[in-house]
């Protein structure tokens, strides 16, 4: 474990225990039946986490904690937020978590980054005139933006920190795409939050339950988004597999793309959602060659006329194959534009700079790179410093000026940090 994230792991646990201790000193009445019964549904919620990727996921335990910030206020509140995740029961690659078997460690860790996350937000939706045990809606709104706001902030900042130690990546890209998918999960369960309390309040725990299904429903509803996205992605990812199978000089050739791609994409500033329409382009964007004969993708001599131009339809079909998949639109698009030229001698339609996408003028690049540097049919691979020979030779007519040169400096970097 780095000295990074030990720091991580310990300040937080700090916070969560400064806190706990702040919050036991100014309790004065204890509903203890409420506090048992939110606590019961927090870990059932906590329990129903949707995993969305390897290092993320969705839950809808915030409505638990939020409605329990309007019906008991803090320090309650937090404290069921807190043992809602780390008493919670959890799936992950088909394994079975729960607290005895998680390291002690993360399960301190989770508790108190959401008992000071919480704790802090349930501070400011009092100081902002939020009252607890009743709600006045003509004084709502200013203390549950509040209140969401300082919790995904705090909480955000912690996780984005924790995922920067570990992974090495920079804290602010973290933050800010941690902070957005954050804000908008917050948002969405929020009014069943808000149900949730006002059917408490007025028919205790029966109107608990008749929120209870809505909520499920909205986790249902995410889950069925996630699992078709899923299903989409590794409909695609197989098919491009089917191309490296067809062609065994390009085995990894995708991935090592993807990887080039991404990595010049943060450093020239490019958003969240855009990096992960770039990774997901470099792993397709060899898509269309799924109809081109394997004779001529694995031809050893020089391609005719004509079949380069078979080869030269594969943006486009690739472009076909995806753009009625909602949520790879864009994506088809950079597939579309990654053969074209800054000066417009490219394919398939020509495009010049200023026309083209800065994801496709990336990709184009990753592209050639990872085939200059890899053994073809036709030759052995080039050298590294051959490659970059023939990127600087091509900057402002086959490749972007700024990009080229942002990406010669990151190659130089990488071959410097390797030695």
């Amino acid at each position: 474990m780095s000295n990074k994230l030990k720091l991580c792991l310990t300040t937080t646990i700090m916070l969560g225990i400064t806190y706990l201790i702040y919050s036991i000193n100014t309790i004065s009445i204890l509903d203890i039946r409420s506090t048992i019964i939110f606590v019961i549904l927090a870990i059932i919620a906590e329990s129903l986490l949707i995993p969305t990727s390897s290092e993320s996921a969705i839950s809808v335990g915030f409505a638990i904690g939020l409605a329990a910030v309007l019906v008991l206020g803090v320090p309650e509140a937090p404290w069921i937020a807190s043992l809602g995740i780390m008493f919670r029961t959890i799936n992950l690659n088909g394994k079975r978590f729960h607290i005895l078997n998680f390291p002690i460690y993360k399960t301190l860790f989770n508790g108190a980054n959401i008992l000071f996350s919480a704790g802090i937000a349930g501070l400011s939706y009092k100081l902002f005139g939020g009252v607890s045990g009743s709600i006045d809606f003509n004084n709502l709104l200013l203390p549950l933006v509040a209140c969401i706001i300082v919790y995904v902030l705090i909480n955000e900042t912690i996780m984005s920190w924790l995922m920067a130690s570990v992974t090495g990546e920079s804290f602010i890209s973290k933050w800010l795409s941690n902070v957005f998918w954050a804000a908008r999960d917050c948002i969405f369960v929020a009014p069943l939050g808000v149900l949730m309390a006002i059917a408490y309040m007025k028919y205790n725990i029966l109107g608990i339950f008749l929120f209870l299904g809505p909520l499920l429903l909205a986790r249902y509803s995410y889950k069925l988004y996630i699992d078709m996205r899923r299903v989409y992605i590794d409909t695609v990812k197989s098919l491009s597999q089917a191309i490296e199978i067809k062609d065994p000089y390009t085995q990894g050739h995708s991935m090592r793309v993807g990887e080039y791609a991404v990595e010049l994409g943060k450093r020239v500033k490019l958003s969240q959602k855009k990096l992960e329409n770039l990774k997901m382009a470099a792993i397709l964007h060899d898509i269309g060659k799924i109809g081109i004969e394997e004779t001529i993708l694995n031809k050893p001599g020089k391609l005719t006329e004509e079949e380069f131009d078979k080869i030269k339809n594969h943006p486009e079909n690739g472009f076909k194959i995806l753009q009625d998949i909602e949520f790879l639109k864009d994506v088809s698009q950079i597939i579309l534009s990654h053969h074209e030229k800054m000066d417009g001698t490219g394919y398939p339609n020509g495009k010049k700079q200023g026309e083209i996408s800065k994801e496709a003028a990336i990709l184009s690049i990753a592209d050639v790179y990872d085939a200059l540097t890899s053994d073809r049919p036709y030759r052995k691979a080039l050298t590294v410093e051959q490659a970059i020979a023939i990127i600087k030779e091509g900057k402002g007519q086959h490749f972007d000026s700024h990009l080229a040169e942002e990406f010669i400096h990151m190659i130089k970097e990488q071959r410097s940090e390797e030695h």
